[in-house]
């Protein structure tokens, strides 16, 4: 009999997300380009607003009226701009998860029906993984759609940064509050994770 399978044999959380990150550009390599694309473009106008109300401020107190009127433009651009980017970014991302997660469907069909033993079947461990990943592969889609989102994050976090420099080099040091989200946010995966698989047998 095979032996069971050990946590430590799963791939980490950076090799999965690489893996599902060829099998997207593999699948649908243009329709990832331009959805990874726009959420990023989408994230600039946004982070921009605070650029636009301190150069109007300026202008209000410097009563310079040419300003102000090029910075309210400025302003309802980048409001304009933030809402058509994202509906559109929204609308390519949605296509393009719909079509990736058909492809990781058959994917996922074609890696259990190519296995050349019937071993697995009597193996638990193993039948709750195929069980979950059969099941849940839809949520694989929902991984790209956090992946664009947190690289548009990124992205206005650093424009961000980069203004609160301009103000004053100390201001960086605000960006130390995030790290309990950002710890928080990666040791949640691997609890809810562990949580799945002690409930695998009992949904199986």
């Amino acid at each position: 009999m095979t032996s069971s399978p050990r946590k430590d044999h799963l791939p980490a959380s950076l090799p999965s997300l690489w893996r599902l990150c060829r099998l997207g550009l593999r699948y649908e390599p243009t329709l990832m380009t331009w959805a990874f694309g726009l959420s990023l473009i989408a994230a600039v106008p946004d982070a921009l607003l605070a650029l636009w109300f301190n150069l109007m401020a300026d202008a209000l107190v410097a009563g310079n009226s040419t300003q102000l009127l090029l910075t309210s433009i400025a302003l309802g651009v980048s409001a304009a701009g933030t809402w058509f980017l994202r509906t559109v970014s929204t609308r390519v991302q949605r296509k393009f998860r719909d079509k990736v997660t058909i492809a990781l469907e058959a994917h996922v069909a074609r890696l259990q029906a190519t296995i050349a033993t019937i071993a697995h079947q009597e193996v638990p461990e193993y039948l709750d993984r195929i069980a979950m990943l059969r099941d849940q592969v839809f949520v694989l889609d929902h991984m790209y759609m956090a992946v664009f989102s947190m690289a548009g994050w990124i992205l206005r976090l650093a424009v961000t940064i980069a203004l609160l420099v301009s103000v004053h080099p100390a201001l960086v040091l605000v960006t130390l509050f995030a790290l309990p989200t950002v710890f928080t946010t990666t040791w949640r995966p691997g609890v809810e994770r562990v949580a799945q698989e002690r409930a695998a047998p009992f949904n199986r």
